[in-house]
């Protein structure tokens, strides 16, 4: 009777082993599914991160371009060369800036002979864009009196412009020149301001994506540590199931030796 107790036993364990053996290898499934797809939610987020970083980078480069052109700075309509080495390295920003303060047809200047005295001076597009055509050729240049070393008889190639137009030409060339100074100065206060204030963003946008990633990434990770406990649980269960089947076995082949005729011999 022991022994038939010994061997339903035995059998029972078998079963239990399979059937711990079996959930042992769909937990491990299971687990290889998880790891894969929660590897697969970083790798999407850590993606979206580097483009995060991409376009951050982008937009600073961007920007720096954008007020460069808003200042007449940029390459945009640029009227400077540097491989020209003749051009008298005016920019679009002179060009404009001289343009602008010479548009009228008579400019006004202090005639140097009383406290308040004035004079008009012919200037307008026309001759301010001629004398800066010859400024950039180098011919705006004084014109000396054949008899006179001394005597300035005008200013230009063909002494078409007088001394007055000169001063007037070369004061505005001078303001246009301190004036995009102020822009250069004015253009990186801009882009520093705008690079840090992306800086910012980037922080508080990759903060926003990493929240994103937790939330995305807790369920599974909660459910692959559950998986891995309930795993752990069928392994022990099993190795203490597969010691008890192997004291038995033992047990019932011992049992077997015992219940055999021995025909006298014992």
């Amino acid at each position: 009777m022991a022994f038939l107790l010994l061997l339903h036993e035995k059998m029972r364990l078998k079963r239990q082993v399979n059937k711990l053996t079996l959930k042992q290898c769909k937990y491990g499934s299971r687990l290889d599914r998880m790891t894969k797809n929660i590897a697969r939610v970083q790798k999407m987020y850590s993606s979206k991160m580097t483009q995060l970083e991409k376009q951050a980078q982008m937009m600073q480069s961007q920007a720096s371009v954008f007020f460069q052109n808003q200042m007449g700075l940029g390459m945009q309509n640029q009227a400077f060369n540097p491989w020209n080495m003749s051009g008298g390295g005016i920019t679009s920003f002179v060009l404009n800036q001289v343009g602008g303060m010479l548009k009228k047809d008579t400019i006004e200047i202090p005639d140097g002979k009383t406290k308040d005295g004035k004079i008009s001076v012919p200037m307008g597009p026309d001759i301010s864009s001629a004398m800066m055509q010859e400024y950039m050729a180098g011919t705006l240049r004084p014109q000396y009196d054949k008899n006179d070393s001394t005597k300035i008889t005008g200013y230009g190639k063909n002494a078409n412009y007088t001394p007055e137009q000169y001063q007037v030409f070369t004061s505005a060339m001078q303001q246009a020149q301190m004036n995009q100074s102020q822009a250069q100065m004015m253009c990186q206060q801009m882009s520093s301001n705008y690079q840090n204030n992306v800086s910012i963003w980037l922080e508080a946008a990759k903060a926003q994506l990493e929240a994103e990633q937790d939330a995305a990434l807790a369920p599974l990770e909660a459910e692959q540590t559950d998986m891995e406990l309930e795993k752990e649980s069928t392994e022990t269960q099993l190795a203490y199931a597969k010691e008890r089947l192997q004291a038995l076995e033992q047990a019932c082949s011992e049992g077997i030796k015992d219940s055999a005729p021995k025909f006298g011999l014992g």
